[in-house]
């Protein structure tokens, strides 16, 4: 039976979306092709009509991580007041809920490490997703001549105070680290 070029597409989505949030959970190596294609209900042969290699699901899966962080900021930036927003998105991005879940939250902060590791193709689109952030973030800086280096030292001090806030076994240190962060920001 021939299923429509619909529902093809409709089963790629599904695997993307489940794999960008496997990823964000165990990492690139935490999860195996079988594991991830039982997780959309599928079989593991099935993979291979959709992507010509891991390698290909992750650099996709990735973007599409990207894109809801992105996208979840941006609301936050939108929704605060103007001369606010950055401290919203600050607040929400270093959010106990944020920390707690990372399968739902940033990839940077949860598969950057492995990012350094992986292909110039898949480094290409987390670079091009990182300097899409970083444009939003400018957006939030105002007229300023130092716009880009304020983007860019915000979103590294909240990439480093979450995974440090994920790290270490102690709660009140991690909400210490969180705090600070915003506080800085």
């Amino acid at each position: 039976m021939r299923y429509p070029d619909s529902r093809k597409e409709e089963t790629h989505a599904r695997i993307v979306a489940s794999a960008a949030e496997l990823l964000r959970g165990a990492g690139v190596n935490g999860i195996g092709v079988a594991d991830l294609m039982k997780s959309v209900g599928l079989t593991h042969g099935g993979f291979y009509a959709h992507f010509d290699s891991k390698e290909a699901l992750v650099a996709e899966s990735l973007g599409t991580a990207l894109d809801q962080t992105i996208a979840r900021l941006r609301a936050a930036g939108e929704e605060a007041p103007k001369n606010n927003a950055r401290q919203a998105i600050a607040a929400s991005y270093l959010s106990a809920k944020h920390r707690d879940n990372p399968e739902k939250g940033c990839a940077v902060a949860s598969l950057g490490a492995d990012v350094a590791r992986l292909t110039p193709a898949t480094k290409a689109v987390f670079e091009d997703k990182l300097e899409t952030m970083l444009a939003m973030l400018e957006e939030y800086s105002g007229a300023r001549t130092d716009a880009r280096d304020k983007a860019i030292a915000m979103f590294s001090t909240m990439v480093g105070a979450l995974l440090l806030s994920r790290a270490v076994r102690s709660k009140g240190l991690s909400e210490e680290i969180l705090e600070a962060a915003r506080e800085s920001i």
